[in-house]
Formats: structure tokens, C-alpha cells, sequence
């Protein structure tokens, strides 16, 4: 299952890597006359508060073998014109009791920007996402572990003030499908994804800070009902640009 998992997320990331340097392209030539702040790429760091919800019929998991918990988990991402990738993983060093969680999330979205001036724009953006998850327990028998591939689009706004700051909200229902247990068993994800970026040009020695707050829940309807969960987190980090 591994192996599978990696061949998805490298044939992904080969499929939207020229995308997102055509766009970086686009977008340096077309403000070339500006600072160039609003395009810098960001290394991220963070926390969530993460809750992972078991959505089936009851009957048919007992709650003594449900994976089910709510907790903190640690974050690292990367941001660059609309290419990201994000890791979060926790376990006893992050106050989750008998569980470990990890999640790798690789996306790209590109926005189509129906109102489009100097200091604000508005539209629609188009998201394109592989991600793992993974839930563990030495008290479950059973584990959670999901790939997924989804799609969706939205809405988009920014404001820019040269040279000061920019802010970037957007929000994205997207929806795909799922397999676990190595390929197996399949089903349905369906997602909700909101963002905002506070980003502070040449704030210190030249670069870019980045204040982030992220809302995500994935729903899984997985045949049958033993992996029928609900994850939702609030993100909550601090970036600097490169």
C-alpha cells in the first residue's frame, strides 16, 4: 500500500509541477514593475486541533474499536503560487493518548480571477488534492488509512497594499475518491477547505511574514461502514518567505 500511495502522490506532483511554474512564470512577468513580495514562496509551521469522528451506523463498529479522538497535532507546510504541501502528524508527544495520526497533503489550485485590479481581486479557484491519512492504535485492531484524489472549486478574494501587506481568504468544497486497506476497499470523500493568509512584506531583514488560519473536514463514505469517519481541524500557523 505504501508503494501505491507514493506512485500517486509523485504522478501528481509531476502533473502540476509545470502548472504551477507556467503560473509563477505568468504571474513575475505580469508584475514585474511591482515588489515582488505578493509572489514569495513560504515555509510554514503550526498546530491544529484535530478531531477524528466515527460517522457510521453504530451497530456496526463497537466503540471499544473505534479510532475516534480529538487532539493536537503538529504541522509543516510549503506554499508556492498555488502549489502546496502540507504534513501533520501527532501522537503521545502531542497529547494524543494511544493514537498516531499522520496526514501528507499535496495540492495545487489556481484561481480565475473575475475581478482583477492592483489591490483586489475576486474569484473562482480550482483545486486539484492527493492526501494520506493514516489513524493508528496499540488498543484498536483495526487502522485507519486512506488515499484520496479530489477535486472541487470556489471562491476566492484578495487585498494587496504595495510594499505593506496582502490578504488572501478562500474557501473550496471539492469532492473525490478514496481507497484503503491497499487498494480493497473504495469509497467517496467529500471536502471542505477554508484559508486565510495575513502576509507582512520585508518585515524582518527582508522577508515576508505569514500568519495562516486553515479550516479542513473530509468526510469518507467508504463501502461498507468500518472507515465511514469525519476529520476536521483548525490550523493555526506562522510562516516566513523564502
Amino acid at each position: 500500500m505504501t508503494k501505491n500511495i507514493l506512485t500517486t502522490i509523485f504522478l501528481l506532483f509531476f502533473l502540476i509541477m509545470p502548472l504551477a511554474t507556467s503560473a509563477q512564470m505568468f504571474s513575475v512577468g505580469e508584475e514585474r514593475s511591482r515588489s515582488s513580495n505578493p509572489f514569495s514562496s513560504y515555509v510554514r509551521g503550526g498546530v491544529s486541533i484535530v478531531d477524528f469522528t466515527y460517522q457510521g451506523n453504530p451497530a456496526a463498529v463497537p466503540g471499544n474499536n473505534r479510532l475516534s479522538f480529538s487532539g493536537t497535532v503538529a504541522h509543516f507546510g510549503y506554499e508556492s503560487n498555488g502549489l502546496n504541501l502540507g504534513l501533520g502528524f501527532g501522537s503521545s508527544f502531542s497529547g494524543l493518548d494511544n493514537r498516531r495520526f499522520f496526514n501528507l497533503d499535496l495540492n495545487f489550485t489556481n484561481p480565475f480571477y473575475l475581478i482583477q485590479k492592483e489591490n483586489f481581486g475576486a474569484g473562482i479557484p480550482i483545486k486539484l488534492r492527493t492526501k494520506v491519512t493514516s489513524v493508528r492504535s496499540d488498543q484498536v485492531q483495526e487502522e485507519f488509512s486512506q488515499t484520496d484524489l479530489s477535486a472541487g472549486a470556489g471562491l476566492i478574494m484578495r487585498v494587496n497594499v504595495p510594499e505593506k501587506l496582502g490578504i488572501t481568504t478562500q474557501i473550496i468544497p471539492s469532492i473525490g475518491f478514496s481507497s484503503s486497506s491497499g487498494g480493497f476497499l473504495g469509497g467517496n470523500i467529500y471536502s471542505l477547505a477554508g484559508s486565510a493568509r495575513l502576509n507582512f512584506y520585508n518585515l524582518i531583514f527582508g522577508k515576508n511574514i505569514s500568519l495562516g488560519y486553515d479550516y479542513i473536514l473530509d468526510s469518507y463514505d467508504i463501502d461498507g461502514e468500518q472507515y465511514d469517519y469525519d476529520v476536521s481541524g483548525h490550523l493555526i500557523t506562522l510562516g516566513v518567505s523564502l
